[in-house]
């Protein structure tokens, strides 16, 4: 039986959530039955990865929306080999992705949705209504990404398909050894608490409350440590609180880490208190390292951490309330013990790669079997 030829394609290659969400999916395709190749409109670290297991990667350095010279080379892509079917991630891809698709003849395009939109932007849902006869199914990455794009775009509910992101929860399975080393590097007894965040740092993820919630407790004689691992424009902010004040004492900005593993594994808590998410990749790689989650309480993340159970829920840009649920949580052991494991249980029963790319699979066979 001949393999369906798929092309991913994405706006960039960086190594943040959507991007590494299709590194998992790419690789773990099964190769019996699909020819898969990953295209970029720009580069990023995750291209070199991705090339290095094996999948053909095209980064094609688009330099604005109408560079019609990349327009064409993207769908000369598509036409040699014949592509069967285009899987586009993120907005700009979708848009690039849909008219090469058209110029190069292919018919059969589906488009994931990775986060629910905090800006208002009518533009893109109008676009998507528009230009909906040209993809057949809109994958959304949780139910709250489906229900908000739904709602704003007014397509009908048979256009749209749940597929959660998956964790390899193997993976990131904690590593005592590192925990151990990090640990000690980072000046850290056995038995104090250390808070982690993980992700980009911008006010989409919430990193000010963060600080905010950190300043808070230092002003009521309750310290917590804390590493930050992740860069963005906002990284001013944290050298800037960590050179300032007696909070910073106890904070540790890492930049970014590829060990996300390590990071889980000599922490005892993750801090998520994002504005918008679409499904909180970092959360769920925290929660199969078996770590409770302190979070706020938005789209996206409400469909994944459960409050009392995995971890905290908490109101966004509420410091007060984050600050109170990092300090309830870093005093117990216990709850800290019987959340982490409930989240890595969940993640095992509802969030398992291998039941993301099988969806994934059934869905391009349903799809190019029209």
């Amino acid at each position: 039986m001949e393999r369906l030829r798929i092309c991913q394609l994405i706006t960039e290659l960086a190594p943040a959530g959507a991007e590494r969400a299709l590194f998992d999916l790419a690789t773990r395709l099964d190769r019996d039955r699909f020819d898969v190749q990953v295209a970029a409109l720009r580069g990023g670290a995750m291209a070199d990865r991705l090339r290095g297991a094996g999948i053909q990667t095209t980064v094609l350095g688009l330099r604005g929306r109408w560079d019609v010279v990349k327009l064409a080379r993207l769908a000369g892509l598509f036409r040699k080999p014949k592509i069967d079917l285009v899987h586009t991630h993120l907005f700009h891809a979708d848009m690039v992705g849909r008219a090469a698709a058209a110029l190069a003849g292919v018919k059969h395009l589906v488009h994931t949705v990775h986060t629910v939109e905090g800006r208002p932007l009518p533009w893109r849902f109008t676009l998507a209504r528009f230009f909906k006869d040209r993809c057949q199914r809109i994958v959304c990455v949780s139910p709250s990404v489906r229900a908000d794009h739904a709602r704003r775009s007014g397509l009908p509910d048979s256009c749209y398909q749940v597929i959660p992101n998956g964790v390899a929860a193997e993976a990131f399975s904690r590593d005592v050894s590192a925990r151990r080393a990090l640990r000690a590097q980072w000046g850290l007894g056995d038995h104090e608490v250390l808070l982690a965040y993980v992700g980009r740092l911008d006010r989409e993820k919430g990193i000010d409350i963060l600080l905010g919630a950190m300043a808070h407790l230092g002003a009521r004689g309750n310290p917590m440590r804390l590493v930050v691992a992740g860069t963005g424009p906002r990284a001013n902010a944290v050298e800037t609180f960590i050179g300032h004040g007696e909070g910073g004492r106890y904070t540790r900005a890492l930049g970014f880490v590829d060990d996300v593993r390590a990071v889980l594994s000599a922490a005892d808590a993750l801090v998520m208190p994002s504005r918008w998410e679409g499904f909180g990749l970092s959360a769920a790689e925290a929660m199969a390292a078996g770590l409770p989650v302190v979070a706020t309480r938005v789209p996206g993340l409400v469909d994944l951490v459960v409050d009392a159970q995995t971890g905290i829920l908490v109101e966004r840009d509420d410091v007060v309330a984050l600050a109170e649920a990092i300090h309830s949580l870093s005093g117990d052991a216990a709850l800290r013990e019987r959340l982490g494991r409930a989240g890595r249980e969940r993640i095992d029963r509802s969030f398992s790669i291998d039941a993301c790319v099988r969806a994934h699979e059934q869905l391009y066979t349903e799809v190019a079997s029209r």
